[in-house]
């Protein structure tokens, strides 16, 4: 009898057991793989539509890229120009600084030879 119990115990055990998995494993319905299948879609559109959002965007960085690289050399060759112009000005103001020194010295031996002609005819 004790054995009895224990074995029905069990047997019953194993079948609510059994049927327990059975149960948790039940197959989705026709409308959940409709709407499986639609969030699929879904999201295979979404992907879709981010992808050529994305190369959209590579191209128009690149078009960006290449502006902002050809800006980058008118700036650099301005920028060259600005500096030869800069130093021609520099060796101008010097040579222009020269003349006139050489200019206030030409002065100066005029007046010198001025004042020598004036003592040679006062002699």
């Amino acid at each position: 009898m004790n054995y009895r119990t224990i074995l029905f115990s069990l047997v019953t055990g194993f079948f609510l057991l059994a049927a327990t998995q059975s149960f948790a494993q039940h197959a989705p319905t026709k409308e959940q793989q409709k709407q499986a299948q639609e969030e699929a879609k879904e999201r295979a559109k979404a992907d879709e539509l981010r992808l050529s959002d994305a190369k959209d965007l590579k191209k128009d960085t690149k078009a960006d890229a290449k502006i902002a690289e050809e800006n980058a050399k008118e700036a650099k060759r301005i920028d060259k120009e600005a500096s030869y112009t800069a130093k021609q000005a520099k060796r101008a103001a010097r040579m222009e600084a020269k003349a006139q020194r050489n200019r206030t010295d030409a002065d100066s031996q005029a007046k010198k030879a001025a004042k020598a002609t004036k003592r040679s005819n006062d002699n």
